[in-house]
């Protein structure tokens, strides 16, 4: 007689996957008020109690979550130009345009992060990776131009990006969706702030 094989037994980091990605679907469909532990164990296909043992509450779903979409974003700002741009507003202007595509391409990002849900936790996290991120968005600039003396009081380019997600959120808010006029007007926003402190032209980096 044959046995039959035993059937393996998900990892644990096989179950925050399903857990997060079962998130993503929920928030894609219908968006944060209809997310519940229940609703993401039904959607990942596990008892609600593998859920609370990882995540004892929603918020904790979304933070991991939030990490995940934190990582993405890095990602996409550290993606190579498309081709040599002739100016840093040129530049800033493609790396605005990846976000804005990434955020249309993942509805659960738009939800969580641009969404105006008000949770702390998030909000908290959000401006900490934003102060990381933008690091990596004046490195990317200094490695194509020479950048002037910044100011050292404020990071210009946290607050040039923030400025640019509050755009984009309060369109996301109104509308529910991203539309081409809002991005444009974020885009905007941003190359005007940075333009009091960079000027229309700057000379190439090194070996640029």
């Amino acid at each position: 007689m044959s046995r039959s094989v035993p059937k393996r037994r998900a990892s644990s980091q096989e179950r925050i996957d399903r857990i997060l990605e079962a998130t993503i679907s929920l928030l894609g469909q219908g968006g944060l008020s209809e997310l519940s532990i229940y609703a993401i164990a039904e959607q990942a296909e596990i008892p609600p109690s593998s859920v609370y043992h990882f995540f004892p509450q929603i918020s904790d779903v979304l933070a991991a979550l939030a990490e995940r979409l934190f990582v993405e974003l890095d990602a996409v700002l550290q993606q190579p130009p498309s081709s040599a741009p002739d100016s840093w507003a040129a530049l800033v202007a493609e790396i605005e345009a990846r976000f804005q595509d990434y955020y249309r391409r993942h509805p659960a990002a738009c939800e969580l992060l641009l969404g105006g849900h008000g949770l702390a936790a998030i909000r908290q996290a959000d401006q900490q990776h934003d102060q990381l991120l933008a690091q990596r968005f004046q490195q990317c600039l200094a490695e194509r131009f020479v950048l002037p003396a910044l100011p050292q009081d404020v990071d210009i380019f946290a607050l040039a990006m923030q400025a640019a997600d509050k755009l984009l959120a309060v369109g996301y808010q109104q509308a529910g969706a991203l539309s081409d006029p809002i991005c444009r007007e974020a885009t905007r926003l941003m190359t005007a702030y940075l333009s009091v402190y960079l000027p229309p032209v700057l000379p190439p980096a090194k070996g640029r």
